[in-house]
Formats: structure tokens, C-alpha cells, sequence
């Protein structure tokens, strides 16, 4: 029986990017701006803004519907789907698309996507192959704004950050994390806690508005941003706290707090007990497993 090749419109969001900054094609002999097709989940809550975030703020985005799929849009350079996870019927969700288009397809996930996103701009930025310019150069892609690579990042699997108030548990944030911006971010916070972080500087870092990385961030982890950091402080503290080569103001330093009385005002908050108290209070046995 024939495989029946349909798009998922449950499954999928499609659009149809555009490369202003990127050197021109030519259809019948009229330039145009260069495209692709990007796909991603439904379940992505602002594909717009990812879009933007992977590609730059200069792109022009449309976004497809039914029954227009964007697979019959002229000049489509190359597919690009960006799914978290890999669902059943991505193959056939791409053979539809591939067998209308004849294009590469590119699929990339939280761990390779920006990469990705930079090598579709490397790509289309070379002289397309149906244009012949007499000693063109790769032109350069305004806007692109990949993540810090350079950044230190927590290696290996996120530890579970419980959020904590008056010494009782209350929610504990999720070690699988679908999102690569909340990956990064929770990864950000546990390698510098240390430093003067913000929701609004790391909405900046994963090139977010402060706002939708707020809900990102909350409905991936289970807790806010804000919690998330803190939390991470305390539970630094903690440990510190049963070192006595630090005095508590060292300990406050130490874990990001701006003040001693910021932190031991927290951290009666969320533990039930002040620093000092807690420092002298026993150790828990350790857990024998």
C-alpha cells in the first residue's frame, strides 16, 4: 500500500523565513529575497520568536496555513525543522515536504540548534548556484546572535533543585528539560551563581523578551526564574554553611547575595531557620543507599 505523504497540522507549526541581508536569487530573472522552510512543534508557545532568536532580528517571517503549507513557495533553499524530540511521524511529515520541494532538509535539536541556525547562514550567504557575480564574496549575516559559547556551563545531568519555603518543599524543578534556552539557562545559573544574575540579563542571553522567557522558563522547569536562582543560591549556602573556615558574611558573599541581611532574611525564608542556627545545628546522617 502507498505510504501516504500529508502534512501533520496537528503536529507541526511551518514558515516561510526570508534573508533580506543575504545575497539576492533570481526567478525568471526578477532577484528575490532567499528562503527556507522552518518547521517546528506546535507545542513550541512563540515559534515567531524562536525564529528570530536562531535567525536575527532582520529575517521576514510568514507563517503558513492551511491550505497553503509553504511547499510550493519558489526558491526554497533548504528545510529546516527544529524538534526537541524526535516524534513518530517526522519521516513522514518531511517526505511530503521534500518530494514537493527537492531541497536539503536540515533537523536540528536543543543541543545542535543554534549551530545549525549559523550554518544556514553561512549558506545562504554564499552566491546562490543559479546566479553568476563576477568576484562576489561571502557576505557577511547582520544579526545573527548565537548564544555565548564561551560560556561555562554545569556538564552532566541537571541536579533537582527543590524549591523550598519555611524549611517544606513545594515544588522540585524538572531534570529533563525539552527547551535548549531553559537547558542553557539552568545550566548558566548552576556554573555562576556566584555572579549578579537576572531574569531580564538572561532572557538577553538566550535573546528572549524578559516576559516570554519568564513563561518559558516556568512552564519547562516548573518554577520561575527567579526561584530557580535562588534556590540554587541557598542550597550552595547550605553546604557552605557546614564549613567553619567562612564566616556567614563570606558564605553570603560567596553565593550572590548583595547583603548579609538580603541573605539571612532568604534564607530563613526558605529554610525555616536563620544561617547562623542552621550552621550550628547537626549534619543529617548521610544517606547510605
Amino acid at each position: 500500500m502507498e505510504e501516504r505523504l500529508e502534512r501533520l497540522e496537528e503536529a507541526w507549526n511551518t514558515f516561510i523565513v526570508e534573508f533580506p541581508f543575504c545575497l539576492p536569487t533570481s526567478l525568471n530573472g526578477k532577484a528575490d529575497h532567499q528562503k527556507i522552510l522552518f518547521l517546528c512543534s506546535a507545542a513550541e508557545q512563540n515559534p515567531a520568536e524562536l525564529c528570530f532568536a536562531l535567525f536575527g532580528p532582520k529575517i521576514l517571517l510568514r507563517q503558513c496555513q492551511a491550505p497553503d503549507d509553504g511547499a510550493s513557495v519558489p526558491l526554497t533553499r533548504l528545510i529546516f525543522v527544529y524538534a526537541a524530540e524526535m516524534p513518530p511521524a517526522l519521516k513522514q511529515t518531511l517526505a511530503h515536504y521534500q518530494t514537493r520541494l527537492n531541497t536539503p532538509v536540515l533537523v536540528a535539536q536543543k543541543s545542535n540548534v543554534h549551530k545549525t541556525a549559523q550554518h544556514v547562514i553561512e549558506y545562504l550567504s554564499r552566491v546562490p548556484l543559479n546566479e553568476e557575480r563576477e568576484g562576489a564574496t561571502d557576505a557577511q549575516a547582520p544579526g545573527l546572535t548565537p548564544m555565548p559559547a564561551d560560556a561555562q556551563l554545569w556538564v552532566g545531568q541537571l541536579p533537582p533543585i527543590s524549591l523550598q519555603a519555611g524549611g517544606q518543599q513545594k515544588a522540585v524543578a524538572k531534570t529533563q528539560i525539552q527547551d535548549y534556552r531553559a537547558e542553557y539557562a539552568c545550566r548558566y545559573v548552576l556554573a555562576h551563581y556566584k555572579q549578579d544574575i537576572n531574569r531580564d540579563r538572561m532572557a538577553a542571553n538566550v535573546h528572549l523578551s524578559p516576559g516570554y522567557f519568564s513563561n518559558l522558563f516556568r512552564s519547562e522547569t516548573g518554577m520561575s526564574f527567579s526561584d530557580y536562582l535562588i534556590q540554587v543560591r541557598i542550597e550552595n549556602a547550605k553546604r557552605l554553611l557546614r564549613r567553619f573556615d567562612i564566616s556567614v558574611d563570606g558564605v553570603s558573599r560567596e553565593c550572590g547575595f548583595h547583603s548579609l541581611a538580603h541573605f539571612s532574611r532568604t534564607f530563613k525564608e526558605r529554610c525555616g531557620v536563620a544561617p547562623l542556627k542552621y550552621r550550628k545545628s547537626p549534619a543529617p546522617p548521610p544517606v547510605i543507599p
